[in-house]
């Protein structure tokens, strides 16, 4: 654990100073923390007007006495999804390049040369992935809950958040989805010698995201508690396994000897 923390020190130095991973989490959490939950909220009167969004809530809850309230509840039911969008993207961006800029950097080969456990490197390395994620993810949801009911609370006079459903996100999924994506991120780099290619994998994981706000749109189902913790523990069950395949696949001798950067 000392070593690993070690890691983590001389890494999470490299990442702040990183201005092309902070730039896009300050642009998704300008849009998606304060921008659309202001538009959407403060704006769902205009909203309202369309009769195909009244049909769409007869559809979804019935007959209902207040459909601005019930609206604002459905669009806190979308951003609760996009809260998952910086604990996906985050690591993504650190963890590929925390490889493969050591390698293009010659300090890699050092660094695996000492006996420092692949267990304990990968460790250290994923702490600088999932540390940032936690605390920005964290921030985020500090900031999306303030705005929400400051909005809602103009609207409706009152504020509507935190909720449990957005505890556990914040709190339980945010974190889980935060190390698959560290491990699958340094599975991808540690076979690829590209920073680009292997931060694609951040983009792939996203998908299911908006998949899930698409059949909400779409009136497939509405996220609840019980949907949210089932999640969790299917998530958390694959943790263990992609932690192996990680430490596995993350060839020492491979790459002191073989890997190639790309001219």
């Amino acid at each position: 654990m000392k070593n690993a923390a070690v890691v983590f020190k001389k890494e999470i130095k490299e990442v702040i100073k990183n201005k092309n991973i902070w730039m896009p989490i300050l642009i998704i959490t300008a849009i998606f923390s304060i921008a659309m939950p202001l538009v959407f909220i403060l704006g769902s009167n205009s909203i309202l007007k369309d009769e195909d969004t009244i049909n769409f809530i007869n559809k979804m809850f019935g007959q209902v006495g207040d459909p601005l309230r019930v609206l604002i509840g459905f669009i806190l039911k979308q951003l609760l999804i996009f809260l998952l969008i910086l604990p996906a993207m985050v690591p993504s961006l650190i963890a590929p390049s925390s490889v493969i800029m050591e390698k293009e950097n010659n300090t890699l080969e050092p660094l695996l040369a000492t006996p420092l456990k692949t267990s304990e490197l990968l460790l250290g390395k994923s702490l600088t992935a999932l540390v940032p994620a936690f605390v920005i993810s964290t921030i985020n949801f500090i900031i999306l809950t303030i705005v929400v009911d400051v909005a809602a609370f103009i609207r409706l006079g009152y504020a509507p958040l935190p909720t449990m459903e957005w505890v556990i996100v914040a709190f339980l999924l945010s974190p889980i989805l935060s190390f698959i994506i560290t491990m699958a991120s340094v599975i991808v780099s540690s076979k690829s010698t590209d920073i680009r290619s292997a931060q694609g994998i951040g983009a792939v994981i996203i998908v299911p995201i908006y998949l899930v706000i698409g059949l909400q749109l779409a009136g497939f189902f509405l996220l609840n508690i019980t949907y949210l913790l089932i999640g969790c523990l299917v998530l958390l069950a694959v943790c263990p396994f992609v932690l192996r395949l990680a430490v596995r696949i993350f060839d020492r001798e491979n790459i002191l000897t073989k890997w190639k950067m790309k001219a």
